[in-house]
């Protein structure tokens, strides 16, 4: 393959605009001039990525994007811009996120691509998890659960909104969490392919609601989730939080301890429930203890 700057240096030769006699001789026009400077990027793109040079492939994928937006050539320009953002996504993650943010925007306003904007905003909330950006990673994976409503795609949705959730509750918004838990139980009731999930949505759902220090809510929808799924009476969930309820009634933060134990034996503590069962321990049951559980 050819020496990837050998190919930029030519392609910002035809980018540059050709007028008068020169124009004449060339035999073409500046657009045509402006797709051969794209073949050219992306050739020099691909030869970067052959190398695992990964940032520099981005930049050239970029480079294409610009040119084929200038020629309005919208369906191309977000394809490249894709490209680049799985260039950047190893090694350049804050790039990376531009470039599919631009993309995204293309699929929608340009496109109607409803099923591609959807699984991009997905990978867009990724990204801004994997650098520590815990709001926009929630606000696009709500985002995505959306889009996905919008192309009628009730599972994927569904995913995109526990993902939302589940980031809330560890942050500490536990209204916003249990909005969207419901979102999804409403969804899922019903649903052969997803009622099995119920239990866990339930389970969290009320530890969200006793983070916010409300026995009586949680105690109405464990009883209402009976109506949703009479099979919740007898999960360990269920039993669990019954026991919880007591150990807050009576203060009794070794109960409290002892029990959630016993739960963990048989179903191992997610660090999302871990948290949340900590912060009903020691701002519920005890204000005063910060032990561990």
């Amino acid at each position: 393959m050819s020496d990837p700057r050998s190919l930029i240096a030519e392609a910002e030769k035809l980018t540059k605009p050709q007028s008068g006699f020169f124009s004449f001789l060339s035999g073409s026009s500046q657009s045509m001039r402006l797709e051969e400077a794209t073949d050219l990027y992306i050739q020099a793109a691909n030869s970067y990525r052959l190398k695992k040079e990964f940032n520099s492939a981005g930049e050239q994928f970029i480079k294409a994007s610009d040119i084929q937006s200038k020629l309005s050539n919208h369906n191309d320009s977000a394809n490249h811009l894709v490209e680049a953002y799985k260039c950047f996504k190893g090694v350049a993650p804050l790039e990376a996120i531009e470039a599919l943010k631009k993309a995204i925007h293309i699929f929608l306003t340009q496109n109607g691509q409803f099923r591609r904007a959807a699984n991009f905003t997905n990978d867009l909330a990724e990204l801004y998890e994997s650098v520590g950006d815990s709001e926009n990673a929630m606000g696009s994976y709500e985002q995505a659960g959306d889009y996905f409503t919008t192309d009628h795609a009730e599972a994927l949705a569904n995913k995109a909104f526990i993902k939302c959730a589940d980031l809330a509750a560890l942050s500490g918004n536990y209204k916003k969490a249990v909005e969207l838990y419901d979102t999804v139980i409403k969804q899922s009731v019903g649903n052969a392919m997803t009622r099995w999930s119920l239990k866990d949505y339930f389970f969290k759902s009320i530890l969200c609601v006793l983070c916010q220090d409300d026995v009586i809510e949680a105690q109405k929808r464990s009883t209402h989730y009976l109506t949703e799924d009479p099979s919740w009476e007898q999960t360990r969930e269920n039993k669990l939080l019954q026991d919880i309820i007591i150990s807050i009634d009576q203060g009794d933060i070794e109960g409290f301890s002892d029990k959630v134990f016993e739960y963990d034996q048989f179903s191992k503590l997610d660090k999302l429930k871990t948290q949340l069962l900590l912060k009903i321990k020691t701002t519920v049951v005890d204000r005063d203890d910060d032990d561990l559980l």
